[in-house]
């Protein structure tokens, strides 16, 4: 028998869940509160006519990489630059690159740090190269990862025990032990300013070399034309299986009887009967839905001290060019790390967490335009996406805060300023507002830092995408795996309701 289910939030997690279940032939329903689908995974024209901006999720190595989507086989156009990050170190053009081809990465380390740099490299990722895909399915595994552990285990062997300190090393030990040098260590770290961790958080290496080693393996694509190609995908898929998705239906209540879900209650006052409902609005939203007294009381605290993470702002920029980096391979990368050393790359996370906005902020810059001419009016330009993180209540203007990202871009780029013909400034407040999950502009709903992972992301009755209240199920990137564009929780949360369904008949 199937049933009428609401997926509450039409980010990718959401009609992932939905596709699964409406594919199984259950009557599903998403429920967006915004005008139109996507949550992270949109784009939008924010400059000038003919300039297309990813709001907010502009790469997609996860999404290349993982299990899920590589099952729902999207024929897209899926853009792969050969260099795939950048880190620029100095003004005077130092830089470290990551490419697609290690070789190439390796000569890059080699030349700017040292041959031993740039041979740990390549030894570290030939160890790990064979079990590349194991490695994959056992991190967006849902837990327990006992299968796909097990696989890993197996292949890795007495390789196992030596690989294990990883998991818990900081982004700065991990590099400083695997280079001896702060440079290179500076260039794995950059890619944790992708989250909220410090160079000198545990846990940091194991986020910030899983990103780099997916640059070897898949690269940091992303879809011509837009990053809303993807969720534009996901609901044609939806609809063909028979599942609808409503935008403006905002959700202000999941009513429960007797310990169950039953209906969800709209913004207007609408009452839509349900069998089950799964739930990827963060825990800050996701608790203003339930009625007092729903959840046990210790689940009920985990999610009131949830932790959110630094916040975020996001710019958009027309260029009448591209930016002029002084370092060479920058002018080629689909993402540039502005972080200069290790010690600034910590300073900016560490004023940030400590509630000023940076001195030096390190940006994460993506030039999608570089490689996809559709971005742009008849080919001419150049769209910038650039983001900081920083306080959730930053106390600047959206010009002052833009004024102090567009000087830290010009130290590296002399020049950038005179390319700007329009630009978007998008604060913690405003991504918030347009994404009520993304408290105080939190990308990830909810630090990364490692007393927020694994059993604990959001919390152990929570993070196999069932809870305490009988037909009601959580996904998102505040329930394990975590943040990225994976589509791993929202499967996971569709399959455990299957399995419900089967033993319950409803």
């Amino acid at each position: 028998m199937t049933g009428r289910i609401a997926v509450i939030g039409a980010g990718h997690h959401g009609l992932v869940a939905a596709i699964r279940l409406a594919a199984r032939g259950h009557d599903v329903v998403v429920l967006e509160a915004a005008e139109v689908p996507g949550g992270a995974v949109r784009s939008a024209g924010l400059t000038l006519p003919g300039f297309v901006h990813d709001t907010c999720s502009g790469f997609f190595p996860l999404t290349a990489a993982s299990p899920v989507f590589r099952s729902l086989e999207f024929d897209l156009d899926w853009v792969g630059p050969p260099v795939p990050m950048v880190h620029v170190l100095s003004a005077d053009g130092g830089e470290i690159a990551l490419h697609r081809d290690l070789a190439a990465t390796v000569a890059s380390l080699s030349a700017c740090v040292s041959s031993r740099a740039g041979d740990a490299w390549g030894e570290l990722m030939r160890t790990l190269w064979p079990v590349r895909d194991e490695l994959i399915r056992a991190g967006l595994a849902r837990l327990p990862a006992l299968r796909p552990g097990v696989a890993l285990l197996a292949r890795l062997r007495t390789r196992a025990l030596a690989l294990a300190p990883l998991a818990l090393a900081s982004s700065a030990s991990l590099g400083r032990s695997l280079f001896g040098d702060d440079r290179a260590a500076a260039w794995l770290a950059g890619s944790g300013a992708h989250a909220d961790l410090s160079p000198y958080a545990a846990g940091s290496g194991a986020f910030s070399l899983g990103l780099n080693f997916l640059g070897h393996v898949v690269g940091w694509p992303f879809p011509r034309g837009g990053a809303g190609r993807l969720t534009e995908a996901l609901v044609t898929r939806l609809r063909e299986h028979g599942g609808s998705v409503r935008c403006g239906a905002t959700v202000t209540a999941i009513e429960v009887d007797r310990g169950r879900a039953t209906a969800v209650r709209l913004a207007g006052g609408e009452r839509i009967p349900v069998d089950a409902v799964i739930g990827t609005a963060s825990p800050g939203p996701l608790r203003e839905m339930l009625p007092a007294g729903a959840l046990p009381g210790r689940v009920e605290r985990r999610l009131r001290g949830w932790r959110y993470g630094l916040g975020t702002v996001k710019l958009d920029y027309a260029l009448a060019g591209p930016v002029p980096w002084t370092a060479p391979h920058a002018q080629h990368a689909a993402v540039v790390h502005v972080g200069g050393p290790l010690g600034e790359i910590a300073a900016s996370l560490e004023q940030a967490s400590a509630g000023r906005f940076p001195d030096q902020p390190t940006l994460v810059v993506g030039q999608q335009s570089l490689h996809d001419r559709s971005r742009v009016p008849a080919g001419e330009g150049q769209t910038l996406y650039v983001y900081a993180r920083v306080p959730q209540q930053p106390g600047l203007t959206d010009d002052d805060m833009a004024e102090r990202i567009e000087a830290r871009i010009e130290q590296f780029a002399p020049g950038f300023r005179a390319l700007v013909l329009a630009r978007a400034v998008r604060s913690p407040a405003r991504i918030e507002a347009e994404n009520p999950s993304l408290r105080g502009g939190d990308l990830a709903s909810g630090s990364c830092e490692l007393d927020q992972q694994f059993v604990f992301r959001p919390a152990p009755a929570l993070c196999r995408g069932r809870t305490p209240v009988r037909g009601l199920y959580v996904a998102g990137a505040w329930v394990h795996p975590g943040p990225g564009v994976h589509g791993a929780s929202g499967w996971a949360a569709a399959g455990a309701l299957l399995a419900d369904a089967r033993r319950r008949h409803f």
